[in-house]
């Protein structure tokens, strides 16, 4: 998959709960070089691992503003399941990132070191 050299301004998410610092940086460093690999320079990171996807999340909230804003043209994610482990509501973070014109890229599978 490449992507236009107009659609450059990236966010990586992520969220691990719970909390495993090891597997968080795996996930971290294979969405950087699939991003590299795609060319998409420098995305901000944006990282949630305060809890269960039922309580506040910064990094998400800033996310979905950034996407309205316009200030985001592409999302990569290790899987929808880092929106929300509830499939319908990760569903719905993906459509409304799609509303505002993000594309959501999820890493192919086998990209992240185990």
């Amino acid at each position: 998959m490449t992507l236009s050299p107009a659609r450059a301004r990236a966010a990586i998410y992520l969220r691990c709960y719970p909390y495993d610092r090891w597997e968080m940086l795996s996930q971290l460093h294979a969405l950087q070089d699939h991003a590299a690999a795609l060319g998409l320079a420098c995305p901000r990171v944006l990282i949630d691992s305060v809890g269960s996807s039922c309580l506040e999340r910064a990094g998400l909230r800033s996310l979905l503003a950034m996407a309205a804003a316009g200030d985001v043209d592409t999302v990569l994610v290790p899987g929808p399941w880092a929106f929300s482990l509830d499939e319908p509501t990760a569903r719905s973070v993906a459509g409304f990132l799609h509303s505002t014109g993000a594309q959501v890229v999820e890493l192919p599978r086998g990209l992240c070191a185990a």
